[in-house]
């Protein structure tokens, strides 16, 4: 690869990884004054529908965008611009499809799917996401033919505006619909989800402006091979299907997975409470199925929309770490260099602990509080704070978990090895819905047990891809170092955040206490990583801003 090739690699990966990230904070935080809007009520609705449009949304957003970047590549590198036309031409056809029987299946299916979660009005927000797997199938082939070229600019934006007027519209239509119908949740919800169908048709238009402009400027790679063709004959339709399926299937089903387990958690869990409620006798005969519904989808959302929100916040930070860490490794192998590969995997190791040992011993000490402060029903609702306590004690575990799944993933993928960490998420998928219907069926814990479950799957794959990766990459790595320092220092950040918050709290002021304990917390683990020294030279060199760590670290 020349340098200018090179070069316009390495930007338009930066492209797309900052949008990315940006993504991923916008849709970490849009759950937060989404679950005031709404309620638990409404969010439940929201919560039961929303697994399934993310499974469906696999088909069309995963593989075949991969794999048309990828052929649109081969037929650029070849000097085929007509071959590249006619990939993108076929995509185009494939995901219209796609699109088209995903949406019909969703509105079609709504009252049958929404009635097996036993959560029947939650049809309404079925049909809601239904058209936005029709616009982002369409988008898709957009995305990955510019993708292909080189061209992550138009991703980009268009991801980025997906986000913004999700927002802009979700939160508008759920306020109205609150408004207008406050003993209706479910239409709260199924406004919400009609902003999500929305802000895709707009970021498909503008991906297509973004195409359309770069096409008539002449811009983009293929308009000047359509001038110069040098390749004769490219593959026929026929072949540039057959081919795009093989590349997409392995990668759809793996990113399957885990919608696969959200699909489980909203057909099984609002079942199950609502029958252990039921048989508990927890209320008077006269409303005794009402409100054990209604008590089992707070359970649901309290699991999904409280505590999952605020542990899955951390993965914004592992996903940068890969960021900086994948290419890096991807270009050594590619050199046959296993010593920055050793030490680019080590490293990786080292700070998924250094960012998730803290972040999940933060969330077990004071995630209480921290969801009183972000959720006014929790501020109201002494039981279902009490409950989502309960519940983040179990889920707070599963971040360090987590944090190491998302940063090793990327790392064993920039080994050449994508299947891998694919397996061990299944195998964790499995264990996940296994545990849960056993926990939930057979012991008292109730939505603890889906808490733990999932905690149990992200154990196993976290755990897995650990031992793979020092196994192949054959690292020597500092166990002290990469395991004890982190935890050790996490574990005293978490009783001085236990202690200044318990002192702060009795004065009647638990705002501030909440948010000083935060602060300190911080603070005291910065602190103590600079004094314990867990990081070496050579681990600054995949860090951004590394050289000027390297000061405060004295390394």
């Amino acid at each position: 690869m020349d340098k200018t090739k090179k070069s316009s690699f390495v930007t338009g990966a930066a492209i797309l990884g900052i949008a990315g990230l940006l993504v991923k904070i916008i849709g970490a935080v849009y759950r937060i004054p989404l679950t005031n809007i709404v309620g638990s009520d409404g969010m439940a609705y929201y919560e039961v529908a929303y697994p399934y449009y993310s499974w469906l949304l696999v088909i069309s957003s995963a593989g075949i965008p991969t794999a048309v970047s990828k052929l649109v590549s081969e037929r650029i590198a070849l000097g085929d611009g007509i071959g590249a036309k006619r990939v993108f031409k076929a995509s185009l056809k494939l995901l219209f499809v796609i699109g088209i029987i995903t949406s019909v299946l969703l509105f079609a299916l709504s009252g049958s799917i929404a009635k097996l979660s036993n959560a029947e009005a939650a049809k309404y927000s079925f049909m809601a996401l239904a058209p936005a797997l029709f616009f982002v199938s369409i988008m898709c082939a957009y995305r990955g033919y510019l993708q292909g070229m080189q061209c992550m600019t138009g991703t980009a934006i268009s991801q980025i505006a997906e986000q913004i007027f999700k927002l802009i519209f979700g939160f508008s239509l759920a306020y109205y619909f609150v408004k207008m119908q406050p003993d209706r949740p479910e239409l709260a919800a199924m406004g919400a989800l009609l902003g999500v169908s929305i802000s895709e048709l707009i970021a498909l238009v503008i991906i297509y402006i973004y195409y359309r402009h770069n096409i008539r400027k002449g811009t983009l790679a293929v308009c000047q091979l359509l001038v110069e063709q040098r390749v004769k004959r490219g593959p026929t339709m026929k072949t540039i299907v057959k081919r795009l399926l093989i590349i997409a299937i392995p990668i759809t089903i793996g990113a399957s997975i885990m919608p696969i387990t959200g699909i489980a958690d909203s057909a099984f869990i609002i079942n199950i409470l609502e029958k252990k409620n039921l048989a508990a006798g927890m209320l008077a005969e006269s409303d005794t199925l009402p409100t054990a519904i209604s008590a089992a989808r707070q359970s649901y959302t309290v699991f999904r929309s409280y505590v999952t929100t605020l542990t899955n916040m951390p993965a914004v930070l592992t996903l940068a770490l890969s960021m900086s860490l994948v290419p890096a490794i991807s270009e050594a192998c590619a050199r046959k260099d296993r010593s920055t590969v050793k030490n680019a995997s080590s490293t990786g190791i080292k700070l998924a602990m250094l960012i998730g040992a803290p972040c999940a011993v933060g969330l077990f000490v004071i995630g209480g509080p921290v969801m009183k402060l972000l959720y006014s029903e929790l501020s109201s609702n002494s039981d279902l704070y009490r409950e989502a306590v309960d519940v983040m004690y179990y889920a707070s575990i599963g971040v360090l978990f987590l944090a190491l799944v998302q940063t090793l993933t990327g790392i064993i993928q920039g080994l050449n090895k994508p299947r891998v960490p694919v397996y061990f998420l299944a195998i964790g998928g499995a264990i996940k819905v296994i545990s849960m219907l056993l926990l939930m069926n057979f012991t008292s814990l109730g939505i603890r047990g889906a808490a733990l479950s999932t905690v149990l799957c992200y154990a196993f794959a976290g755990i897995a891809d650990t031992i793979y990766l020092i196994k192949t990459a054959k690292l020597d790595i500092s166990y002290i170092d990469t395991f004890i320092k982190p935890i050790f220092a996490s574990v005293l950040m978490g009783l001085l955040v236990w202690g200044i918050y318990s002192l702060v709290v009795n004065t009647g002021r638990t705002v501030v206490a909440t948010m000083l304990s935060v602060v300190v917390g911080v603070i005291a683990y910065c602190v103590l990583i600079i004094a314990l020294h867990p990081l070496c030279s050579s681990d600054f060199d995949f860090i951004p801003k590394g050289a000027k760590l390297k000061k405060l670290f004295r390394k």
